[in-house]
């Protein structure tokens, strides 16, 4: 059995087509081809000839068991990881689809139009999509916290007289320099019953004096509270770990 494949837009459309599995998962993309019924009939003839030269369609148009599995895995995760991310500013975003369910594991990346399967350990996830994001040192600014309304109100220019230790500082710090790259997770899992629980989303970016991670959280007050905090390859899967734990749990 193969351990990856590539799948151009034509063949994705058609073999996800086949297996009647609805939406694609974000934040993988795909396009309709064809325009009218009989020139999507076409192409599905043309496409399934490449598609069983290739041996991933049999004579009889089914879709081959490995890439029925791994679709079917994507399309019905027990438990997934998404994320977008920017490997640099400005610059082409890269979508990751990292699922598992009945102990096979999956990773699809889209960065343009093909996407990449790979079959991974399902207990792998976390360590497969923290492995694909540009390295980068740990943030060299201290861990800050604010009300979420508070920090989208930070004025790098209006903080004069605040102590360094102060969380607005820091924050005003952080926000007046550029971000390099940058991007987010989300995790999604399914329970024995089909219902789905979807946990908190966690962001990262890269300034030039390094990374940090952020989230939003309720506090005690009842008021959202956003912290970044630096990160290096380590935290962020430790975290993403957490996050996974605490969605599965």
């Amino acid at each position: 059995m193969p351990s990856a494949e590539t799948l151009d837009q034509l063949a994705l459309d058609f073999l996800w087509e086949a297996m009647d599995a609805g939406d694609l998962p974000y934040p993988l993309q795909v396009r309709s081809h064809g325009e009218t019924l009989d020139e999507r009939t076409a192409l599905r003839h043309r496409m399934h000839a490449e598609l069983a030269a290739r041996g991933l369609i049999d004579r009889y148009g089914r879709v081959e068991p490995h890439v029925e599995d791994w679709l079917g895995v994507l399309a019905r995760p027990d438990v997934a990881i998404d994320a977008l991310f920017m490997p640099q500013l400005p610059g082409k975003a890269v979508a990751v689809f990292a699922a598992a369910a009945g102990g096979t594991g999956v990773v699809a990346t889209q960065s343009g139009d093909d996407l990449h399967l790979r079959r991974v350990r399902a207990d792998g996830l976390v360590a497969e999509v923290i492995g694909l994001l540009p390295a980068a040192p740990r943030g060299a600014e201290t861990s800050v916290s604010l009300p979420a309304d508070e920090f989208a109100a930070v004025n790098p220019r209006a903080v004069r007289g605040l102590a360094d230790s102060d969380p607005r500082a820091a924050a005003a710090r952080l926000v007046a320099q550029p971000n390099l790259r940058g991007g987010q997770f989300g995790v999604t899992a399914r329970d024995r019953h089909g219902a789905r629980t979807r946990g908190p989303v966690l962001s990262w970016f890269d300034k030039p004096n390094g990374r940090y991670l952020a989230s939003t959280s309720r506090g005690r007050d009842g008021r959202d509270w956003v912290t970044v905090a630096p990160a290096d390859i380590q935290t962020m899967r430790h975290r993403l770990g957490q996050l996974v734990a605490e969605v599965t749990r």
